[in-house]
C-alpha cells in the first residue's frame, strides 16, 4: 500500500458538495483509489478542516467530520517533532520569502511538508497548484482540476 498525505483543499472537495472541486475530488478518488491506501493527515490539517466546515456547513457536520477522520486516517502528531515550530517557520520562511505576496502556501501547508518529510510521506493530495515546487513531494490532484 502506498502512504498518502492529504491536504485540507482535497478533503474539503471530497466531503462538500458545494465545493467548486467536489466533482474533481471524486473523480481523483474513483480513479487513484486514495481512500484505501495508508492515509495520513497531522493536526494542522485536521484543524483547518473542522473549522471550514463548521464555516461552510455546520457544527454537526465538523463532528461527523471529525469521527470520521480520526476512524478513517492516521494522525500524525506534528508536535512529537523535535523543534516542530522552528522547523515549520523555517520552511515558511523559504517558501514566502519576498514572495509573500505571490505564494498562497501557509503556514500550516509548511507543517505538511515537514510532517512529510520526517515521516518518510512522499505523495500528497492537493489541488493546491503551489505545492508542485517542491521536487520532494509527488503532488497528486492537479491532473484532476
Amino acid at each position: 500500500m502506498r502512504k498518502i498525505f492529504l491536504d485540507t483543499s482535497f478533503i474539503l472537495a471530497y466531503i462538500n458538495s458545494n465545493d467548486d472541486l467536489h466533482e474533481n475530488a471524486l473523480k481523483l478518488e474513483e480513479a487513484e483509489n486514495i481512500l484505501s491506501q495508508n492515509v495520513y493527515i497531522n493536526n494542522n490539517v485536521l484543524n483547518e478542516v473542522l473549522t471550514l466546515t463548521g464555516r461552510k456547513m455546520n457544527i454537526d457536520a465538523a463532528e461527523e467530520i471529525y469521527y470520521s477522520l480520526v476512524d478513517s486516517f492516521e494522525i500524525l502528531n506534528e508536535y512529537t517533532i523535535l523543534n516542530y515550530t522552528a522547523k515549520t517557520f523555517d520552511i515558511f520562511k523559504k517558501i514566502v520569502g519576498d514572495n509573500s505576496k505571490k505564494t498562497k502556501l501557509s503556514f500550516t501547508d509548511s507543517s505538511i511538508i515537514l510532517t512529510m518529510k520526517e515521516s518518510n510521506i512522499t505523495e500528497l493530495v492537493s489541488f493546491n497548484q503551489q505545492f508542485k515546487n517542491f521536487n520532494k513531494i509527488s503532488l497528486i490532484g492537479l491532473d484532476y482540476l
